[in-house]
């Protein structure tokens, strides 16, 4: 029984060979089947890589274990796959380990070990781990509070493309933290993320915006801008979008509108959007209230497909 077990195995490996060296099993087709949503074709591909030692490979499939997609959510499986893809000396798993200690996902929570993952991929210039490396610095986690080296690393970050850093500076000079405090600028880099689809700061320099702070006011701008972050799912801006339409700040009023987003927010976990919501539902028809529930269910179905 032991013998077949064995003959079994090595003939599986041999076919999975013959596959890897006829090139059939191409990492490019994982991706391109992953990012399809078809879990199931990514994991089959990824798996015949790893099993040779690809740490790209690997690396994908513990970010699969560790979303639970297309197969059970497992953090320790996941972080055994980043360690096999770190141990290769792929950056994007020295980020992932990152990530999972800052977490304790899969181990314990350790903030320093988060830190040394994180320099270990910035080291070797992964973006990603340059933004979650300022964080480290903005929020003292495993490294003494430091804003000005946490807005040079998002600088850098930045500098390279990364929408979650520009957002990040544009948070650190609305506080003034690390930089002196400049609405202005605040707005400036909402704005280059926002314009890159970024969804906290779509509904940020939507904020800006409605509020005259570092631009000029435009509430009918600001909704432009809560409504592309609203529909990415952003709580922020649904809840906002709620009170832009309930008060008519930027347009006519719309309270079935306004009852729609408050829904939204309110379901996303928003404590202020079930107030709003409670009140405003008193003074709606029940008519109105059911169109404004059916708007919200049609809204929640295609935020989930844009995801």
């Amino acid at each position: 029984m032991l013998e077949g077990l064995r003959q079994h195995q090595l003939i599986a490996c041999v076919a999975a060979a013959v596959l890897l060296l006829a090139g059939c099993v191409r990492f490019e087709d994982g991706l391109d089947a992953y990012k399809q949503g078809d879990y199931a074709t990514a994991l089959k591909q990824w798996q015949v890589l790893s099993d040779f030692g690809d740490p790209a490979a690997r690396n994908h499939l513990g970010v699969m274990f560790d979303h639970g997609e297309g197969v059970a959510e497992d953090d320790v499986e996941a972080v055994r796959l980043f360690r096999m893809a770190a141990e290769a000396g792929y950056a994007p798993a020295f980020n992932n380990l990152g990530l999972m200690y800052q977490r304790g996902a899969g181990v314990l929570q350790d903030h320093r070990q988060a830190v040394d993952w994180f320099r270990k991929a910035v080291a070797a210039d992964h973006v990603d781990a340059m933004n979650n490396l300022a964080v480290m610095f903005d929020h003292g986690q495993g490294v003494p509070e430091n804003d000005v080296e946490a807005v040079r690393l998002f600088r850098d970050a930045a500098a390279r493309g990364s929408l979650q850093a520009k957002n990040n500076l544009g948070l650190m000079y609305e506080r003034g933290a690390g930089v002196p405090q400049s609405d202005a600028e605040a707005a400036n880099w909402f704005k280059q993320a926002a314009e890159g689809g970024h969804p906290e700061a779509q509904s940020n320099y939507g904020a800006m915006l409605d509020n005259g702070r570092g631009v000029a006011k435009n509430s009918q701008e600001a909704i432009v801008w809560f409504t592309k972050a609203a529909q990415n799912g952003e709580v922020a801006a649904q809840l906002n979008l709620g009170l832009m339409y309930q008060s008519g700040r930027g347009g006519e009023p719309d309270l079935v509108e306004a009852y729609k987003w408050f829904n939204l927010a309110a379901s996303g976990g928003s404590k202020e959007a079930v107030e709003f919501k409670r009140s405003l539902e008193a003074t709606l028809t029940s008519s109105q209230v059911g169109e404004a529930q059916r708007r919200s269910l049609s809204e929640n179905v295609a935020v989930v497909e844009r995801r």
